[in-house]
């Protein structure tokens, strides 16, 4: 009994993992993004050529171009030439 719940918080905590965006920064300098989750609210900082996973159960995020947009999680941003695309 113990191993089937262990394996059940396993694919539980596996399965959120899978559905947080990304973030992938091809710009020459760092990126300072914000998501506010709820009532949280961070900056999250990203590097120059570097990806990073956030927003796991749905968020607002805010650009640094300005632009801000609600995500459900499992999309793929990315900021090259001063533009965001979502995927």
């Amino acid at each position: 009994m113990n191993k089937f719940v262990v394996a059940i918080l396993l694919s539980a905590v596996s399965a959120g993992s899978a559905a947080a965006a990304s973030v992938k920064n091809d710009e020459a300098s760092a990126q300072t993004i914000v998501v506010t989750e709820g009532s949280s609210k961070t900056e999250l900082q990203v590097g120059a050529g570097e990806t990073v996973e956030f927003c796991n159960g749905g968020c607002f995020v805010t650009f640094p171009n300005g632009d801000r947009e609600a995500l459900k999680g499992g999309e793929t941003v990315e900021i090259k030439g001063g533009k965001v695309s979502i995927k």
